[in-house]
């Protein structure tokens, strides 16, 4: 969200949809009456949510340790998948709808205790789990979740990006959907064409010349209503994608294959760096302990030994003092 303070974020998502361009507005006139009017800015351009997506940011702000569990099962399901575990898999895909369930059940339920009237049955469930589902597979949604963000309702079929569905809910536009449109069919001939009239001859030669060109007109007709049903199937069928798309599309899947797997690994160094850094802290910790005793116990024997100096002076000075007085006596 750039520049708006997480608290922000944090009041106006949960807020009741109805409200929430009402407190928008208002944050971003006291930010902008504060001087800070690129962060009023900011603010202003936030946008109200629907009523799946306010019960998904619900979930995430009320209930983050449970966004945190829908994350590490996002992370165990990806970690089978690429190492082909099927029992692993199995398992992790029951787990997967029990947590989706139990989750959109809770986000509904935040949702009743916000608003009282409100009934379960007045709430879209569905379209909760649906987007928790989305986010299991993909990271910008999965983010937007985790920030409890969400604008709205989104699904997940598996093949390319998340399609969100709801309509709009504040007074922007969301982006048109680009559809490449399809290739028109081929009208298939509507028959075939007309035979010229065969001329007549005179003497015998014309009755068999007149069936022969009948022959040959039915047996183009015949071969005409053969043709046109294995034409009109071409017609109708989907267009076939490009070879060289279909070798794109499997590059990119594998472009995007070695990035997760390299952002993994970098997870992966990033906590156990965050482990090592931990351990260092806390030796780090334990040795300047050690050090501040060590001083204490330092600074006391110093103490010890100026207190001891200064009794040996006293005695010193005593032991003088008694020798002078008998040394005057036996003079």
């Amino acid at each position: 969200m750039g520049e708006v303070p997480e608290e922000t974020v944090r009041e106006l998502y949960t807020a009741l949809p109805e409200e929430f361009t009402a407190a928008r507005d208002a944050a971003a006139a006291a930010a902008k009456a504060a001087g800070h009017s690129a962060q009023a800015t900011a603010i202003k351009r936030l946008r109200r949510p629907t009523v799946a997506a306010w019960l998904v940011n619900l979930l995430a702000h009320r209930a983050p340790e449970r966004i945190a569990e829908l994350t590490a099962l996002s992370a165990a399901l990806r970690d089978a998948q690429r190492q082909l575990r099927g029992a692993d898999l199995r398992a992790l895909t029951v787990q997967r709808r029990e947590l989706l369930s139990a989750l959109a059940e809770q986000a509904v339920d935040l949702g009743v205790r916000a608003q009282p009237g409100l009934t379960p049955a007045k709430l879209p469930q569905a379209e909760v789990e649906q987007t928790l589902a989305a986010a299991l597979a993909d990271d910008e949604i999965a983010a937007q979740v985790r920030a409890g963000t969400v604008v709205k309702a989104v699904s997940y079929t598996g093949f390319g990006a998340a399609s969100a569905f709801g309509a709009d809910t504040d007074d922007e536009d969301d982006a048109d959907v680009v559809v490449l449109p399809r290739r028109p069919a081929r009208k298939a001939p509507a028959g075939p064409a007309p035979t010229p009239p065969v001329p007549a001859h005179d003497g015998a030669a014309a009755p068999a010349g007149g069936r022969v060109a009948r022959r040959a007109v039915a047996q183009r007709d015949r071969s005409a209503d053969d043709v046109r049903p294995e034409r009109e199937a071409r017609a109708t069928e989907p267009p076939r994608v490009p070879l060289e798309l279909r070798r794109e599309l499997a590059s990119a899947r594998e472009a995007e294959r070695r990035a997760r797997d390299e952002a993994d690994r970098a997870r992966a160094a990033e906590a156990a760096g965050a482990d090592e850094l931990a351990q260092l802290r806390e030796t780090l910790a334990a040795l300047e302990e050690r050090r501040a005793r060590a001083q204490q116990e330092v600074d006391g024997r110093r103490a010890a030994r100026t207190a001891a100096e200064r009794a040996l002076a006293a005695a010193v000075r005593r032991t003088t003092k008694a020798q002078a007085a008998i040394d005057a006596v036996t003079a």
